[in-house]
């Protein structure tokens, strides 16, 4: 008798007490909720800061007529090396930042910058990572997107452009923000993979 309840109380046994002993055994697959969406305390204060400097420098620095979106190459960037969560938190982040601090409809650049993010992530999936190609060329159709949605908004929230769409003008931005891209993507690199390191999430 004393055999037969040690075998119940066992947790390998098949025994009603067995079962009730065994401890209960977790999917090693399964992550806590939350897991894949949290962003780092410096990358939060880093897309803030990028959203400033944005707003700062997009009326003051100008080649020719042309206006570079450093905003939106540091978001391609990061999504190119980090990743589409990565890129959407930045997207938000910078994107409302900027669009605070800037005389445009509220809500068009943090639109733009995840229309844009959500293209490259799956261009990325297409076309591969192209380690110098793509992210130059991500920029330059970005870039175009980013002033379709914006003249876009434009045209719903306020009056009708009076010299039409300044297409030369949104082609030349392109080539300029992907210009900056190539000579920004080998250190973008280097910085994103020394702060991975040390990155804690803030939520």
């Amino acid at each position: 008798m004393f055999h037969v309840k040690r075998a119940l109380l066992r947790p390998g046994s098949k025994g009603a007490l067995g079962i009730l002993a065994a401890p209960a055994r977790r999917h090693p697959r399964r992550r806590q909720a939350g897991r894949g969406t949290q962003i780092s305390y410096t990358a939060l204060l880093l897309a803030v800061l990028t959203g400033i400097l944005h707003a700062a420098a997009d009326p003051v620095i100008a080649i020719g007529d042309v206006h570079p979106n450093v905003l939106l190459v540091v978001v391609v960037m990061v999504t190119v090396v980090r990743g589409l969560r990565s890129g959407v938190g930045w997207a938000f982040v910078a994107g409302i930042t900027a669009n605070l601090l800037i005389r445009e409809p509220i809500g068009s650049v943090p639109l733009g910058l995840l229309v844009v993010v959500a293209c490259v992530s799956g261009g990325e999936r297409l076309f591969g990572r192209l380690w110098w190609a793509y992210p130059v060329a991500a920029v330059a159709i970005g870039s175009i997107l980013v002033d379709a949605i914006s003249l876009s908004v434009m045209k719903m929230v306020d009056l009708p452009l009076s010299g039409g769409i300044p297409v030369q003008r949104i082609l030349a931005a392109a080539l300029l923000n992907a210009a900056i891209a190539a000579i920004a993507i080998l250190p973008t690199r280097i910085l994103v993979a020394r702060a991975a390191a040390d990155e804690k999430p803030a939520w």
